[in-house]
């Protein structure tokens, strides 16, 4: 009907999902981290052992220009930029763009350069400082990080079949249970019908001229325990069939229905000894007839349930809201924000304010409970505003 009335199993799986996805993500996020320093560790690394073998092949050159007795010498070489410095750190010759080295260091970087300087024990053209520049390689990087990527799409995915099929073998027990719950609550419901109408038709032609006020009471009692099954099957109904059910929004007074119900429930306020204060005006609200009844029946049923002995109600319907109020035992502040969910009521069977709820979210009624232990609950329903 709603997304708010998603599966509960699709519900489990999709958080599931989401713990077991986020959970790996952040574990696959600190592994890739580390796998991605280390490889850019390795990528410097590598690039340095480079560096001083080109140096070194340098001072081979160097030596040999010596030997020959060469005053000029030339260096070309791909990828790498070189600068030769005496003892006393002047520069001899250099392809660099600038002359800002630090030579009092073995191996550095600045601005993604990298510098190798290589101090010469023997001096060859009165050399001393031997300094290789090179430019980190950036598509090195890129190449382990395109690497990394796909590895990790691959990875979600297969983590993400994984999941699936974990989720569906562990859901599976709990999804025939429900399924079977379901199952037995449409059944049960269906089978309730029968009885409950033929209790209310023997009733309804009852003879009660004859009958002597014990009797009278105690036929009361047959009625009102008939119609607190006939409620619960409404309910029980509205739970198991709604998908399948067609509801036609129309033109509603209020006031009408209002009236029915309050007539339906009388028996119950006098067996109660409950006094009601009725103050109705005409209310069109456009709702299915049958939801309508399914909410004025829980919220006049609750206030009845949790009146105390010849209490009383108050019951006010106007164009901007409908109030039902009772003076009965009233319900704990920690407890107000549970009520309207499912199964979470310590009293009854916990779907009455469910339903009630989820028909107000559908219709954009704003339903609010001012409720207080010991002096009672007032629950209102504020009509949606008329654009």
């Amino acid at each position: 009907m709603q997304i708010s009335r998603m599966k509960a199993g699709t519900k489990s799986l999709i958080f599931f999902l989401i713990i077991y996805l986020f959970s790996t993500a952040i574990l696959g996020g600190i592994i890739g981290y580390f796998y991605y320093q280390s490889e850019k560790e390795r990528i410097i690394k590598d690039m340095r052992v480079g560096m001083q073998y080109k140096a070194e092949d340098i001072n081979s050159k160097l030596a040999y220009y010596h030997l020959s007795d060469q005053k000029e010498f030339v260096f070309a070489e791909d990828g790498y930029d070189i600068a030769l410095y005496n003892n006393q750190e002047q520069r001899i010759a250099s392809t660099l763009s600038h002359a800002d080295i630090d030579l009092s260091k073995f191996f550095y970087n600045k601005d993604e350069m990298y510098y190798l300087i290589e101090t010469l024990n023997k001096q060859y053209l009165g050399v001393k400082y031997i300094v290789i520049m090179k430019e980190f390689p950036k598509e090195a990087l890129q190449k382990v990080i395109s690497q990394m990527s796909i590895f990790a799409l691959v990875a979600i995915a297969f983590l993400v079949f994984i999941a699936i099929l974990l989720s569906k073998i562990m859901l599976y027990p709990l999804q025939n249970l429900i399924d079977a719950l379901k199952t037995f609550i449409k059944n049960s419901t269906h089978e309730m019908n029968t009885p409950i109408s033929t209790i209310l038709m023997t009733y309804e032609h009852f003879d009660k001229e004859n009958l002597k006020p014990k009797q009278l009471r105690s036929l009361d009692r047959i009625e009102i325990a008939t119609k607190t099954l006939s409620n619960l099957y409404n309910d029980l109904t509205y739970i198991s069939f709604h998908e399948h059910i067609a509801y036609e929004k129309n033109a509603i007074d209020v006031k009408v229905v209002l009236e029915e119900r309050l007539k339906y429930i009388d028996t119950f306020m006098r067996f109660k000894g409950i006094t009601l204060k009725s103050d109705l005006h005409s209310v069109i609200c456009h709702i299915d007839q049958r939801k309508l009844t399914l909410i004025l029946d829980n919220l006049l049923s609750n206030a009845i349930k949790f009146s105390k002995q010849d209490g009383k109600i108050d019951v006010t319907l106007t164009e901007a809201c409908l109030c039902v109020k009772d003076h009965g035992v009233g319900i704990e502040k920690k407890k107000q924000k549970t009520i309207f969910k499912r199964f979470e009521t310590s009293n009854g069977f916990g779907v009455g304010l469910d339903i009630v709820s989820e028909i107000c979210k559908e219709h954009h009624i704003k339903i609010t409970v001012d409720s207080e232990v010991s002096k009672g609950s007032e629950f209102r329903l504020i009509w949606p505003k008329i654009k």
